[in-house]
This record gives C-alpha cells, structure tokens and sequence, in this order.
C-alpha cells in the first residue's frame, strides 16, 4: 500500500463508521505505517499499522478508534 492508500482506507472508516475525528497524517514506519487523528475533543490519537493488506488494516483501523473514541 502507498501513503494515499493508507490515507484514503482511514478517511473511509471514519466516514462510514461515523467516527468523531479527522486524518492529521500518515507517515511511513517499520514495519508499515503510522497514523495519527484528531478526536473531536481535541485529543490526539496515535496508533501504527503493521500490515500491507488493506483487509488487514482497516480492521485494525476500526477496532483502534472504536477503543479510542
């Protein structure tokens, strides 16, 4: 996956699932990608995605924001 994939999967998820929080920004790790939003309450939520399948991802996606938010 690129940076604009990762960025697009987030954005995704958090429109579909309604989650309260924006993208601030996807930066390349190792292994795969970190991730940082904004909440709605102004906190900030970090978290790493350690995995290039997508399928993958979002899953780990949902369940972090869901727990986070």
């Amino acid at each position: 996956m690129t940076k604009d994939d990762v960025e697009r999967l987030v954005r995704n998820v958090i429109v579909e699932r309604g989650f309260g929080c924006t993208l601030l920004s996807v930066s390349r790790a190792s292994p795969g990608w970190n991730v940082m939003v904004r909440a709605r309450t102004g906190g900030v939520i970090r978290f790493a995605l350690s995995t290039e399948r997508a399928i993958v991802a979002r899953a780990a996606i949902e369940e972090t924001l869901e727990a986070e938010l």
